[in-house]
């Protein structure tokens, strides 16, 4: 396991960077004891203990706020040889990331450019240790976290390991379109096609689909009960559904949409490839305010065994389990109707890609 010296430079510099423009600039003064009594806060940063299941952590955390324009050439982290039926392709890392960016650019190549920055709020590190079969007390695990982050994640994703949990949203009319076209169907012949047929009674209304880490061609997100690794697609999983409010149509769809074990779902992709996706939202765009629109539970982490890491973000203070190498947590928070998922993709998006957001200031759009 070994993260690429640029992100490491990068991410140390960053932070550093931001603890540094925390720090006042004027001359200490004493304060008597009843100016003390008048004044109570946090420190910027403090440390959490915990032990579990035979794992003790020490938790850093910086009680702050950054805004961040970030750019890496290369994000490898867990990069070394792996076996095994859930390892779903030949990538040679657990995640790989090229030109990974964080935060965008508007009319990022005129005189009014502007950085739309990459929000974070209480990020943290935490070590895992674990004492050895030779009774010796060594580190099993590193993480990154945030509190909340909210904005835009750039990058050409060749693979994933972890969790990447995502809401897929649009009009069965959006399905349509793209189905007709697939399948070089007009406004007659779409009549006599069972999907296209039933995608035209379901007109404009709204469907939806949680969307995963899967296996391409099957939609599996778990083989022989473990979870994939080195995932390449996101999309429905095998056995899941679109939805719809539309309690009518919501009797039919799973009927029609179900993604049996071949990615698709009424004859649409259900599978897509990662490497479509050059930008994705994390978080909810339409609140600007990061307490509100800001996305939680979000970690990478590397760990040379199975570790249990503590899902800060969950009410109940349960553990999430992560394989040894390398991993990333973009998990939904919450279930059912009470549900807030990290990222939402239009189904437009889903079917057809992303584009990227520009990161560059300049007529690079990535790269610089």
């Amino acid at each position: 396991m070994r993260p690429s010296r640029r992100l490491s430079q990068s991410a140390l510099a960053l932070l550093c960077s931001a603890l540094m423009l925390g720090s006042a600039e004027a001359a200490m003064q004493p304060l008597n004891d009843s100016e003390l009594s008048e004044i109570s806060g946090q420190a910027l940063i403090n440390l959490d203990a915990l032990t579990y299941n035979g794992f003790e952590y020490t938790r850093i955390n910086f009680g702050t706020d950054i805004d961040m324009l970030l750019n890496v050439d290369e994000l490898r982290l867990g990069n070394y040889p792996r076996s095994g039926t859930n390892t779903v392709s030949n990538q040679p890392a657990d995640i790989w990331i090229d030109n990974f960016a964080l935060g965008r650019v508007d009319n990022a190549n005129s005189p009014n450019a502007q950085v739309v920055p990459f929000q974070v709020r209480d990020p943290y590190i935490e070590l895992a240790f674990k004492t050895n079969a030779n009774g010796v007390r060594e580190v099993a695990g590193v993480r990154l976290g945030f509190g909340r982050a909210r904005g835009d994640l750039s990058g050409d994703i060749h693979a994933l390991s972890g969790v990447m949990q995502g809401l897929i949203t649009g009009s069965a009319s959006t399905a349509r379109e793209f189905y007709m076209q697939q399948n070089n169907l007009n406004g007659f012949t779409c009549v006599f096609d069972f999907n296209c047929l039933a995608l035209s009674l379901a007109g404009d209304a709204e469907i939806h689909s949680q969307v995963e880490l899967v296996k391409a061609g099957t939609g599996e997100t778990t083989i022989n009960g473990l979870p994939i690794n080195r995932a390449t697609y996101i999309g429905v999983p095998k056995g899941e559904s679109f939805h719809t409010d539309n309690a009518l149509l919501e009797a039919l769809l799973p009927a029609l949409s179900t993604n049996s074990g071949d990615c698709k779902a009424s004859g649409l992709p259900a599978c897509f490839p990662l490497l479509n996706y050059k930008s994705i939202f994390i978080g909810d765009r339409t609140q600007a305010d990061i307490d509100l629109g800001g996305a939680r539970g979000i970690f990478f982490s590397l760990q040379n065994q199975n570790v249990p890491w503590q899902d800060l973000a969950a009410s109940n203070g349960g553990f999430i389990d992560t394989q040894s190498g390398a991993f990333a947590n973009f998990a939904k928070t919450g279930a059912g109707a009470e549900a807030i998922y990290p990222f939402i993709v239009s189904l437009y998006e889903a079917l057809n890609g992303a584009a990227r957001v520009p990161t560059c200031i300049g007529g690079q759009a990535k790269g610089c």
